[in-house]
């Protein structure tokens, strides 16, 4: 019997040849798997971050109560158009109207008190002193002048004559020493007099003024012409003092206050762009620039946020005001450095490294890198422009590990 026929050697070269491919395969590592590779190139990174924000008016103002008051009547709707001044509902004015009669009789009384503080009344009893110190002068100087053509004729002696002239020098003196303290009474007792008057009632008038607009303040006047977004509370509601009553805008014109962040705010600068959406309006951008910052960071709920007002381009579609977007901004661009995917990084022993394809192999290299987005990151250095770099999540890379790559954009 035959030891090995025909059909017994061609099992055992197929078993043969079967173990050597399962050899090999062991050795070789089987067929190199396919993976997905970049090229570093020179671009242009720019840097993005989202935030939210709600739309409000550009010009807006808010009516606040300054007195507590219980409302009457409401006599419009949100979102009705109304003018400055147009009364849109009414508060008890009871208190008002009392504090405006009283304002009324205090600014009487003050003004009758500058009438009694006029300087005639103030200088009569002076004024008649100085009338008889005229009437004793002129007696004097008479006196003087009849002793004065006696004396001339020897009637008399000018011991006499001197008697009568030192009677015309004391009335003369006194006559001048009451019209020196009516001047000064004049230029200063009766001024400061006067002023304390005119002041009271310059109080009077002010008080008076503040109850004249507490009463116009209980007609509920609209701050400034636009479309009402806030209506007052209704009737029987009470208001006390800060209480909105009131918010009316201008809606042809909208504006978007976006919460940044602190570590995004930094970047942000007046007139930065802004990328704007709303779920409302899928498939929808609006544009805008960044126009203000606050001057300082506020919290939010768990955030501490700086508000960035934003322009918007009005466009077919219009933003409802207060609704909610979802603003993108761009913080930084860097023009012309060297680019790779994020996804071609990988991070080991605190170092930056990517795997260089190189003759179907894997070569380890340490990169260090800088500002990154979404897609790309910069590469300082490491790399050179045009190296192929690894860019596939789907399986775990090793030194000297043999690929295939797949079909690379030139």
């Amino acid at each position: 019997m035959r030891l090995f026929n025909r059909r017994n050697l061609i099992l055992l070269l197929l078993l043969a040849g079967t173990v050597l491919g399962l050899v090999l395969r062991k050795d070789l590592g089987g067929a190199p798997p396919s993976v997905e590779v970049a090229r570093a190139a020179q671009g242009d990174l720019t840097q993005n971050f989202r935030t939210n924000g709600v739309v409000e008016p550009a010009t807006w103002r808010e009516l606040r109560a300054r007195f507590s008051g219980r409302v009457l009547s409401v006599y419009v709707h949100e979102g009705d158009f109304v003018r400055a001044g147009q009364s849109l509902a009414r508060l008890d004015d009871r208190t008002a109207e009392a504090a405006l009669a009283q304002a009324r009789t205090a600014l009487l009384t003050a003004e009758q008190a500058v009438a009694a503080a006029s300087r005639t009344a103030t200088l009569a009893p002076l004024e008649a002193q100085i009338k008889a110190a005229q009437a004793d002068l002129q007696l004097a100087a008479s006196a003087r002048r009849r002793d004065e053509v006696l004396l001339r004729e020897k009637a008399i002696a000018q011991p006499e004559f001197e008697r009568a002239e030192a009677d015309y020098q004391k009335a003369l003196s006194r006559l001048r020493a009451l019209q020196e303290k009516r001047q000064e009474l004049r230029t200063r007792t009766l001024p400061l007099q006067e002023q304390a008057a005119q002041a009271r009632v310059e109080a009077a008038r002010v008080a008076l003024a503040e109850a004249e607009s507490r009463l116009k303040e209980t007609r509920v006047p609209a701050p400034m012409t636009g479309t009402l977004l806030v209506r007052p509370p209704d009737p029987g509601t009470l208001v006390n003092p800060g209480d909105l009553l009131a918010k009316v805008g201008d809606i042809s014109h909208l504006r978007v206050r976006a919460f940044i962040d602190q570590p995004d705010f930094s970047f942000i600068r007046v007139g930065s762009p802004v990328r704007i959406t709303s779920i409302g309006f899928p498939g929808v951008v609006w544009h805008g620039r960044v126009e203000r910052l606050s001057a300082q960071l506020t919290t939010l709920g768990k955030r501490i946020v700086g508000d960035a007002l934003c322009s918007i381009d009005n466009g077919d579609d219009p933003l409802p005001v207060n609704s909610n977007v979802d603003l993108t901004f761009t913080s930084r661009e860097l023009r012309n450095v060297l680019l790779i995917p994020v996804d071609a990084v990988f991070q080991t022993d605190n170092h930056n490294i990517v795997y260089v394809v190189h003759e179907g192999r894997l070569l380890e290299r340490r990169v260090e890198v800088g500002a990154s987005n979404a897609n790309s990151i910069v590469v300082l250095s490491g790399l050179k422009p045009g190296e192929i770099v690894l860019d596939d999540l789907t399986i775990q890379p090793k030194p000297g590990m043999r690929v295939r790559t797949r079909k690379l954009a030139p």
